[in-house]
């Protein structure tokens, strides 16, 4: 996968911190950056993949065939 270059604007102290970073690890800042971004994005998909199973928990309690509606009822 071919990489795009994107321009990010930083506080000075984040900035700093990043660099540190990529220095202790010898890697890049870009790298650095992209590392912590995946990590950023992966959780809030882990996050919302929990709220969206307690809300399929909560409504399968009170689910009942007899009062669920066929495809047809529904799309027809």
């Amino acid at each position: 996968m071919k990489k795009e270059r994107l321009t990010v604007v930083l506080d000075p102290v984040i900035r700093k911190m990043v660099k540190i970073k990529a220095v202790e690890r010898d890697i890049s800042v870009s790298e650095v950056v992209e590392e912590y971004l995946k990590i950023i994005l992966e959780r809030e998909e882990f996050e919302e993949d929990i709220a969206l199973t307690k809300f399929a928990e909560e409504r399968e309690k009170t689910f009942s065939k007899d009062e669920s509606k066929t495809h047809n009822e529904v799309w027809g």
